[in-house]
């Protein structure tokens, strides 16, 4: 299967409003919402005013949206949404995909769902060409490696890690039109790196957006002027050396703080029991981290923390200039000679190839091959929502049930912060820390490091409320 051979479904597009035998799509809807910012009156009044006076609802939309983008105002694009999946998209779109902050995903695990080997995709670039057959046969010997892991009871989670970015994954998407924007952008070849997988589902998009919102699809892509979008993190973009001249060669293999600021009084009044969340923006820790491209996917998903990640193509060429000190190895396979030859007998066929697509003219389907080990760098921003909330990055990601790396470098995080504000490390804690209980399936002993706990306790604290 080809990575273009991917199935998008747009399941629902909205706001709709209905009236009698009228109905009304996006466009419409809005742009009477849009009128109502100047009158207060309820959708339903105006669109009787506008049929009582024989006024035509299209025209009135299409110059609504076309005074309000050209002026840069996003209130409407934001607030039109598309509802889509995607089956059999690669795990390198989707580090695209899900990077828009304004956007919510669903998508599939490879913690917990196996991977076959119809499912490792074949970069559309070398359909037809000698290098396809190069390709396969790397893919069929990295597949062999990944069960073979499993067989000698790897764990799904980390059996993955040997996997390369092109193996498919399937993504539901609720996401406004201005989120859409970069995407669009991106895939007319403006912007970075642009494979046929990427120009595909941007083309998909924009089709199901011009039949579902049409006039305030053409208004917002008429606008356009330098950085007239929301860009979220974009690893598929040629080498620029932003975050090398930020941090230099610092995070290898570790968690840095690069920074904590907050306001004088800020301290005093979270010690006086002063409502955190009133000032979570107040107090700003920027680290840069050094983590898996499997960590990276789960980190560019908790999208209230903000994310700066290197490209791509400069984490791949650490990768070739030192092959041993840019991966990551989960614990279970370093703790086996026999595992461990595995895993790099298998990264190393795929940094091979790598090389070979790369000189071969194919610099597009060698992001392909990158495997889930291979490390990447990321400056990340955390607010004291992702410091103290138990729907926080430290409370969530420190679980037990969380991923071991992800966990890792959350307790790596923690400690950074609690050096340089001591003051904060009674505050902060693990999940079941902040809320009193454990919310799991089966509870674990951290949580009787702050409170007592039992199996009564847990099953009357988890036991479903009757409506």
């Amino acid at each position: 299967m080809y990575t273009t051979d991917l199935d998008l479904v747009v399941l629902s597009a909205g706001p709709v409003y209905k009236d009698g035998e009228a109905s009304l799509g996006p466009d419409e809807v809005l742009a009477l919402e849009g009128v109502g910012t100047f009158q207060g009156v309820s959708i339903r009044e105006r669109f009787s005013q506008l049929r009582s006076r024989g006024k035509d609802v299209a025209k009135l939309a299409k110059r609504v949206h076309w005074e309000s983008t050209r002026r840069g105002h996003a209130s409407l694009t934001t607030s039109a949404v598309l509802f889509w999946e995607i089956i059999n998209c690669s795990r390198l779109a989707s580090m695209l995909l899900v990077a828009p902050v304004f956007g919510s995903y669903l998508q599939e695990s490879q913690r917990r769902a196996p991977v076959m080997r119809e499912r490792i995709l074949t970069p559309a670039e070398l359909r037809g060409k000698d290098l396809e057959t190069v390709y396969n046969r790397v893919m069929d010997r990295c597949f062999e490696s990944y069960s073979r892991l499993i067989q000698l009871g790897v764990e799904l989670e980390d059996a993955r890690y040997v996997l390369p970015l092109s193996a498919s994954t399937s993504l539901y998407a609720a996401l406004p039109l201005e989120s859409h924007v970069y995407l669009i952008r991106k895939s007319r070849g403006a912007i970075g790196l642009v494979n046929e997988e990427i120009r595909v589902i941007a083309d998909r998009i924009m089709a199901a957006a011009a039949k579902t919102m049409p006039l305030l699809l053409d208004a917002r892509m008429k606008f356009s002027s330098r950085w007239c979008y929301y860009a979220p993190t974009d690893p598929l973009r040629p080498p620029d050396g932003l975050v090398r001249r930020i941090c230099g060669d610092r995070a290898a293999g570790e968690v840095e703080l690069l920074s904590l600021d907050y306001p004088r009084g800020l301290e005093e009044l979270l010690k006086q029991g002063v409502v955190a969340e009133q000032m979570s923006g107040l107090l700003r820790v920027v680290t840069v981290e050094t983590l898996s491209l499997a960590a990276y996917h789960q980190a560019i998903r908790h999208r209230t923390v903000p994310t700066t990640v290197e490209s791509l193509v400069e984490a791949a060429e650490a990768w070739l200039k030192d092959p041993e000190h840019s991966l990551v190895a989960p614990p279970r396979i370093r703790s086996s000679e026999a595992l461990l030859r595995i895993f790099v007998d298998s990264c190393g066929e795929l940094c091979d190839l790598y090389r070979t697509l790369k000189e071969g003219g194919e610099p597009e389907a060698a992001l392909y091959v990158l495997p889930n080990a291979m490390r990447i760098r990321a400056i990340r921003i955390y607010n004291l929502f992702n410091l103290l909330s138990p729907m926080g990055f430290i409370a969530t990601r420190t679980c037990s049930a969380a991923q071991w790396e992800e966990r890792a470098l959350a307790y790596k995080v923690w400690r950074e912060v609690e050096r340089a504000a001591p003051w904060l490390r009674d505050m902060m804690g693990e999940k079941c820390m902040q809320l009193g209980y454990c919310p799991e399936k089966e509870w674990c002993p951290i949580i009787l490091r702050y409170h007592a706990y039992s199996d009564e306790a847990h099953r009357r604290l988890n036991e479903p409320e009757d409506p």
